[in-house]
């Protein structure tokens, strides 16, 4: 007797196909790709969805960052947003920009109101600690930038909190957007009320600890973090960025930028220098990477294992920073990504790190202000157990065509030592077959996101087109495949042309309880009742691909 397996693929197009070897009693698939591509739904969040406890102002911002993790530890992705300009009514007195991150929980069926929560920064005066003097304050902008990760090492996701606002008062000395951040530490309940009992961090600092050279006016430290286990202890790590760090005699180098990286432990993150790395590159020995005007470096971060040596071992994650501003051959704010590798010590400063340009083998041509590397993303995209960088270059001209600040993607591969410039692709809105038209300031890039959207396990990708249509906003979906991204079925999802409302400022891709969903960030989106940049978070779910099975049998 034999046993057929019969596997019938539901999805909307009939383009796609499955290769199937049958034997006696089993199957393998040759490759499943492409298998979504249809939006079937979108559910817009914000302070006036109903069930969700706030009170709505112009100008909040609701949905500059996003980011995902199971806080709870239920099993399903919960979704933090920030809300960097809330005003917040503190004894009658109202505070402006004090900024708070809206925490929605996911379910079995998604993403609910229920137990919605707001984290805000510490409203404690006594003791009169570094925290407890930086609390809640006017200005600050919290929720500029988040980051997730287990960084206490209890299996339970914690939320990192970046204020690159954040001044501080020095011995009278008022210094101006030093910047800092916050962590706020997962339970079984998900965070504290209000937030309370966050780890407070400044640039080079510890609680209750800090130098004098490093809380530096305009330093914006906070601006970008990234997730990665740079020393391969199952702990994850914090990367956080300064972009605006100077540096040299008088701080003649302006904006260098620096980044700081903090590793998980049981305790939790903390500045000590046991457990923290400074890099920048003036820490690095290479002499075509000294830090210069301008380079920002640590504009962007991401991280992921570029490596395939090592797995099924002790694995360390890669340290990937955007240096937007850093010239190239002579071509000012072309940019670059320094990409530096982990070890059993963390960030190995020894070992030579690698710079990334549009020069020699990457797709493209080194010109100034295309700004390469001020937006960075991770994922395996072709499925080849290996982390692949994703670079966005918003300031990109497609010069064939007169439009400038098109904006543009490039795609370096990883392989068994690292990145490499093999097979690696470049794509904007005028590259064939993707959807949507390139014109001029739509800065194709400007955010990047990464998931497997369409249970494939091949990462896809998504590109966020905030300056779409008069900032209106809007991105694009490009599928991962066995051969990297492809333009196969790719999809374009505006914003109904509503101008200024900036869709796609920033996005999250993750499994809230319906399959996988982007969480996109409309930080200008203006509401009913005439407030304006309100802003809010769409959150879209797609066909997910089902199999069935059927049994044939023969005598």
């Amino acid at each position: 007797m034999k046993i057929y397996l019969i596997i019938i693929l539901l999805v909307t197009s009939m383009s796609n196909s499955v290769a199937m070897v049958a034997t006696d009693k089993s199957f393998t698939i040759d490759a499943i790709s492409n298998a979504v591509n249809v939006i079937t739904g979108s559910k817009v969040w914000n302070l006036d969805t109903n069930g969700i406890v706030g009170d709505t102002s112009s100008l909040d911002r609701l949905g500059e960052s996003v980011s995902h993790g199971d806080y709870n530890n239920d099993g399903f992705q919960d979704l933090a947003i920030g809300i960097p300009n809330y005003d917040f009514e503190f004894f009658g007195t109202t505070l402006n920009n004090v900024g708070t991150v809206l925490i929605i929980y996911g379910s079995p069926s998604g993403l609910s109101s229920l137990n919605d929560q707001f984290l805000f920064q510490t409203f404690e005066s006594d003791p009169p600690n570094l925290e407890n003097q930086n609390g809640v304050e006017e200005n600050d902008f919290f929720g500029k930038s988040l980051a997730s990760g287990d960084f206490n090492c209890d299996g339970i996701t914690d939320l990192a909190v970046g204020v690159p606002e954040e001044n501080y008062n020095l011995n009278g000395d008022l210094r101006n957007n030093v910047g800092a951040i916050n962590v706020f530490y997962g339970s079984a309940n998900g965070f504290a009320d209000l937030g309370v009992g966050s780890t407070f961090l400044f640039q080079g600092t510890g609680l209750g600890i800090f130098s004098d050279g490093s809380i530096e006016q305009n330093d914006r430290f906070g601006w970008s973090m990234a997730t990665g286990d740079f020393d391969g202890d199952a702990c994850d790590d914090l990367s956080v960025s300064a972009p605006f760090e100077d540096f040299g005699l008088s701080n003649s180098i302006i904006d260098g930028g620096q980044v700081e990286v903090y590793y998980g432990r049981a305790q939790g993150l903390s500045g000590e220098s046991d457990f923290r790395d400074s890099l920048s590159q003036q820490s690095d020995d290479m002499p075509e990477t000294a830090a210069q005007t301008n380079d920002q470096f640590g504009l962007s971060l991401t991280a992921g294992d570029y490596s395939l040596a090592g797995v099924g071992m002790n694995n360390f994650d890669f340290l990937a920073v955007g240096i937007p501003g850093e010239d190239v051959n002579g071509e000012s704010n072309a940019g670059a990504v320094q990409v530096f590798e982990g070890g059993s010590n963390g960030i190995d400063l020894q070992n030579t790190s690698v710079i990334w340009s549009q020069a020699g083998d990457i797709i493209g041509i080194v010109e100034a202000n295309d700004r390469f590397g001020s937006s960075l993303t991770t994922g395996d995209f072709n499925h080849d157990f290996v982390d692949d960088l994703v670079v966005g270059v918003p300031r990109e001209d497609i010069n064939n065509a007169g439009i400038n600040d098109a904006g543009s993607i490039n795609i370096i591969y990883g392989n068994t030592f690292g990145l490499a410039s093999d097979n690696n692709q470049s794509f904007h809105q005028n590259f064939t077959g993707i959807l949507g038209v390139a014109e001029s300031t739509d800065q194709f890039g400007d955010s990047l996101a990464s998931g497997d959207l369409n249970n494939d396990s091949f990462d896809d990708l998504v590109v966020g087109v905030p300056r779409e249509n008069s900032s209106s906003g809007a991105f694009h979906i490009l599928y991962g495949s066995i051969s990297g991204i492809t333009t196969d079925n790719n999809l374009y999802q505006t914003n109904n042309f509503s101008p200024l409302d900036e869709m796609g400022f920033s996005m999250t891709v993750a499994d809230f309880g319906n399959g996988f969903e982007i969480a996109v960030g409309i930080p200008g989106d203006d509401i009913f009742n005439g407030f304006n940049d309100v802003g809010s978070v769409e959150v879209f779910n797609f066909v997910q691909p089902d199999l069935m099975f059927s049994d044939s049998f023969e005598d």
